[in-house]
């Protein structure tokens, strides 16, 4: 178990055990937060982001409480979708080497 102090402007120091079993290094984004009566910590991922915009959206549109959760969950839901429709397009999507691109728009270049 490792102790860290709280300094005057409120920050801590993740102890070094700890940032190298998360991986975390400098300029690593973590988020705070209450879970009942625990203190927690975690990385931001961007979905964390995502999931943060689309809550604040539904709140400055009036909801809140279950209403809130059952449309953060719709919104989740149609977002995971388009993102799995985007995925496949891109995976149908031929490719190119980079020097073949480059080729072929240097031959554009001349006509």
């Amino acid at each position: 178990m490792e102790y860290t102090t709280l300094t005057s402007k409120g920050q801590v120091t993740v102890p070094k055990e700890i940032r190298e079993k998360f991986n975390w290094k400098e300029g690593t984004r973590l988020k705070f937060y209450i879970d009942g009566e625990e203190l927690k910590v975690k990385e931001i991922t961007i979905l964390d982001e995502m999931e943060d915009l689309i809550t604040k959206d539904l709140i400055d549109l009036g909801y809140s409480g279950e209403e809130l959760k059952a449309k953060l969950l719709e919104r989740k839901a149609a977002f995971n979708k388009a993102f799995d429709r985007l995925l496949e397009e891109r995976l149908k999507e031929e490719t190119v080497p980079l020097e073949d691109a480059i080729r072929s728009i240097e031959n554009e270049e001349k006509l």
